[in-house]
């Protein structure tokens, strides 16, 4: 990598690894003239085997593989069967289609502060808790767990279910155990910027045979239909219900289905990554994001600074310096979004205005996030230290 403006590494993960082996799936796919997961010329049933592949990977019993990571969250919640009405508990710190998924199950979603690891902080999660809380939202922000822990332990001992965002956080581990697995569902992405993608789909996990069932079901129209075809799909073992088309194709499992024996090892230089240049930047008056556990994590690096302004400041000297970074989500919580603090669904307004959570602003705000490449070198890790360090000459050590 060459210093200078606009000489940038390639920020992408998966993306960056593409090669023979997604073209190949894809080919076959296409070849056997059978995209659809349930029929087809010669199916292959790709989708059959990611899900089982997947389910080694989260360390669970059942994946069922969707559309989107915003359809695998709605299934999740689905599958635990959350009440119409019902309130969930979301960090402040998260992208909107964590409310999204709890709007589209009929849900309230209630936010809660982060603390200085920008997750759910299970300090203040107690207090958000109301008699009308079913569950909790815990989001693995960043390719980094959150402390689910503590978090469960609260959640157990109020009776709530867990529903873990692990939609930027494929292949990450907490404490040993993958993320997708700790909670009572999980849901995956894996859009463009994830560890593994097909440009859209997403996956629900759960150890949970009732709610994989309602989950397998609920994705497919409720799953017992009777098809134009004169076929009928499922049986009548359970009470029926109407569901929705959340399916995934065999095109996207093939390509997905390709990456997945890369997926650890990325993590696995990722984190090593981080750990350099956070080596190499010690001596720095800046605090780094906390981590609930390193060893886990899939390479994150986040700075807090002492202020915005000095966040502002490092952003534009690493992106002078042709590193890419940035504020995540440009400082704002997720209840900045107008559509989130005035509480307009689709059907109308479905909640108050939020409480401001100046916690979480206050460390979003000035926080610095740095992109990192699947593709990265040695030379650019070297790169990224030495822009870092011209980048936080002068600044003051973060509060």
């Amino acid at each position: 990598m060459s210093d200078g403006p606009g000489m940038r590494y390639e920020t992408w993960r998966a993306l960056a690894l593409w090669g023979a082996e997604e073209e190949a799936a894809a080919l076959e796919v296409i070849r056997s003239r059978s995209p659809f997961r349930y029929y087809g010329p010669d199916l292959a049933h790709r989708t059959d085997a990611f899900e089982a592949a997947f389910s080694e990977v989260a360390g669970v019993a059942h994946t069922v593989a969707v559309s989107s990571g915003t359809a695998a969250l709605t299934a999740a919640l689905i599958g635990l069967g959350i009440p119409a009405g019902a309130e969930v508990i979301v960090p402040a710190v998260t992208f909107v289609a964590s409310v999204g998924a709890v709007v589209g199950a009929r849900g309230v979603p209630v936010f809660a502060e982060v603390d200085d690891s920008l997750t759910l902080d299970p300090a203040r999660l107690e207090e958000r808790i109301t008699g009308r809380t079913w569950g909790v939202m815990p989001v693995h922000l960043n390719n980094a767990a959150a402390d689910m822990d503590p978090i469960t332990e609260v959640a157990r001992r109020h009776g709530l279910r867990v529903v873990e965002d692990a939609a930027q956080a494929a292949g990450i581990r907490y404490r040993g155990r993958p993320v997708g697995g700790l909670g009572d569902a999980g849901a995956f992405s894996f859009q463009l910027d994830k560890n593994i993608t097909a440009g859209e789909g997403g996956a629900v996990t759960t150890s949970d045979a009732d709610v994989h069932d309602r989950v397998a079901r609920y994705q497919d129209q409720g799953g017992q239909f009777t098809t134009a075809r004169g076929a009928t799909r499922g049986t009548a073992d359970a009470p029926p219900f109407v569901g929705t088309n959340l399916r995934m194709t065999e095109l996207t499992a093939a390509v997905l289905g390709a990456q997945l024996p890369r997926l650890l090892p990325m993590c696995r230089r990722l984190r090593d990554v981080a750990r350099r240049v956070r080596a190499g930047t010690a001596d720095l008056p800046v605090r780094w994001r906390r981590l609930p556990d390193e060893e886990g994590s899939g390479g994150d690096l986040t700075l807090l600074l002492g202020s915005r302004l000095e966040a502002r400041g490092v952003v534009a000297g690493l992106n002078a310096a042709g590193i890419p970074a940035h504020t995540l989500y440009q400082g704002q919580p997720v209840t900045a979004n107008r559509a989130v603090r005035e509480g307009r669904t689709p059907w109308g307004v479905e909640w108050e205005r939020p409480p401001r959570l100046r916690t979480s602003e206050a460390l979003l705000g000035r926080s610095v996030t740095i992109a990192l490449g699947a593709a990265m070198t040695d030379d650019d890790v070297d790169a990224v230290v030495d822009a870092v360090r011209k980048a936080c000459q002068g600044i003051s050590a973060a509060g």
